[in-house]
Order: C-alpha cells, then sequence, then structure tokens
C-alpha cells in the first residue's frame, strides 16, 4: 500500500458517518463578505452588517481582490478583522478561501488560523469535469485528495464543504459527489448547497430530492434567486433576482433543512445587480445596496422562522 491509499484508508476508517445532531439553537444568517468589499476597514463592514440584520458575515480570504484578507497574509490580518466584527455582537463560523484541495497555496496556515479563531466551516471547490474522460473514473480519482484535505481538516478541527455550481462542475447533479463524500466523515467534508444553481439544475423539484439525498454531508447552505429570461437571440437565461421574486422555494427549502436535522451556517449571496456580486467600488448609491440586502436576509429570516429554525 503506497501513501496515498494508506492516507485514504485511514481518514475512511476514521469517518463516523454518523447524522448530525439536531440544532441545538437556532440558525445564525450571515451575509457572503464578497457583497461588501467596497467596504475596505472592518468597523465598515460590522457596521453594515449589523445595520442590515445580519447575524454574522463570511469572510472572504482571497487574492486578487476578491477578498477582505489575503491568503499569504491570513495569520496577520485574519485574526483583528476577526475581533472588530465580533466586537460588534457578530458572528464569524465560515469563511471562504480558494482551497481546491490540500495543496493549495497556504492552505495549512489558512485553516490553523482559522482554527484558532474558533471558526470551524470554510467553502472548499471547485471541481470541473474533463471532456472525454470516464466520469466515474474521474470521481475515483478524486478520493485520494478529498482524503488529503479531510486528513488536514480533522488535525483542526474544520470542515470543509464544497460550494456547489450549476453547470459541467463536479457535485452539480449531488450524486456524483456524494458517491466520493460517503466514505468520509461528514464532519470533515460535505456540501455547501447553494439554493440557487441547485434550483437552475432541477427546478422541477430536483433540487428538493438532492437535497434530502445530501442529507448529513450537508454542512453549510447559501440562497440565491433566480428568473428565466428569453434574450433577443431566442436562447434562455438566468437572470437573478432579489430572494422571494424568482423560482426559488425558500419555505419548502426551509422544511427540508428542518427535516434533515440541518445545524451549520447559512447565508445570503445574492448575484443581481443591487446585491453587488464582488465589486471594490460599487456605481449604486450606497444606501439602496444595503437596503436590498436587508431585503433579503428579512424575507429569508421569514421562511426559517415559518419552521422554527430562526
Amino acid at each position: 500500500m503506497n501513501r496515498r491509499e494508506f492516507l485514504y484508508a485511514s481518514v475512511v476508517a476514521v469517518g463516523s458517518l454518523q447524522r448530525p445532531a439536531g440544532p441545538s439553537g437556532k440558525l445564525k444568517i450571515d451575509i457572503y463578505g464578497r457583497h461588501l468589499l467596497w467596504l475596505k476597514p472592518a468597523d465598515e463592514v460590522a457596521s453594515a452588517v449589523k445595520q442590515m440584520g445580519y447575524d454574522g458575515v463570511d469572510v472572504n480570504v482571497r487574492a486578487n481582490g476578491q477578498g477582505h484578507v489575503l491568503p499569504e497574509r491570513v495569520a496577520q490580518d485574519l485574526p483583528p478583522f476577526v475581533a472588530t466584527i465580533r466586537k460588534y455582537g457578530l458572528e464569524v463560523s465560515a469563511i471562504t478561501p480558494s482551497i481546491t484541495d490540500a495543496d493549495t497555496p497556504y492552505t495549512e496556515n489558512i485553516l490553523r488560523t482559522a482554527s484558532e479563531l474558533g471558526i470551524r466551516h470554510y467553502w472548499w471547490g471547485t471541481f470541473r469535469y474533463a471532456a472525454g474522460k470516464p466520469i466515474m473514473q474521474q470521481l475515483d480519482e478524486l478520493k485520494p485528495r478529498v482524503a488529503k484535505l479531510a486528513s488536514l481538516n480533522k488535525r483542526y478541527g474544520m470542515t470543509a464543504m464544497y460550494h456547489t455550481y450549476a453547470g459541467n462542475a463536479v457535485g452539480t447533479p449531488i450524486w456524483d459527489l456524494l458517491y466520493v463524500l460517503k466514505e468520509f466523515d461528514p464532519a470533515l467534508v460535505g456540501f455547501h448547497y447553494d439554493l440557487g444553481h441547485m434550483t437552475r439544475e432541477g427546478a422541477n423539484g430536483l433540487w428538493a430530492t438532492n437535497l434530502r439525498a445530501a442529507g448529513a454531508y450537508v454542512r453549510g447552505v447559501s440562497v440565491k434567486d433566480f428568473i428565466w429570461v428569453k434574450g433577443d437571440d431566442g436562447r434562455w437565461r438566468t437572470e437573478w433576482v432579489p430572494l422571494g421574486e424568482g423560482l426559488v422555494q425558500l419555505d419548502q427549502f426551509a422544511a427540508i433543512l428542518k427535516e434533515i436535522r440541518f445545524s451549520g451556517p447559512i447565508e445570503n449571496q445574492p448575484e443581481y445587480p443591487d446585491g453587488v456580486g464582488g465589486e471594490t467600488q460599487i456605481k449604486i448609491p450606497p444606501e439602496r445596496v444595503l437596503a436590498a440586502l436587508k431585503k433579503d436576509q428579512e424575507v429569508l429570516r421569514k421562511s426559517l422562522a415559518g419552521v422554527g429554525l430562526v
């Protein structure tokens, strides 16, 4: 048995594969930090998050202007940033780095720093399918990479949440990545279920079936909404809209979260223009952005409250 095979077997053996306990408290609603990149100091971010009524913020730890904290400076800059956010009575329970697997630069530094701050969840992914190569072979080849990441997560008490996207990505059908993840402890590796993307791929109810199928492996969720619009070229495309104005079924989603006993972080991740999707400078009035994000929070909270999750 070579080193990779041993590592894979060891993590599989450790995995408890148990259904997580039900929520000990209520779910907390975060705002995705990428939408607040136009606010630089942590005090400004925290003040805005508080004003909008969110419970916390998912801090982006990314390069190229896509995060409030740079990966190479995570040990120096994440602690004071998080401390400031928490000073406002807000939570930081998850971060979004650009981690594909354990070999991504700065991965261990990021996980060590987050763990020391009491942060237990982070985004992970995304793998794309290669054309002309058997799908199951590609999935089997992912297992050692997942094992290595799971081992690192176990060392630091972290949970990697694989963000689901529509399109040619591993995890889009849910069943494919579940085939890989089912051999590992969901406390170490699981899904970050994106309701908007999954509804795009299964608007006639498949999104709900897949959410139930993922079950204990759903470790975090994000929400966004959309409608279909026919363009001048005759092709249908996605147009992102505020929560509650599109195809996404928030009430049913909330009910299923309760059914599968979900207890992880949940966040709003809008893509419509007023939601601001990663801009470091905005071209619309700040009060308009904040009002739109606040309304999303209120719509999501109402659905969660309907089943007693907030």
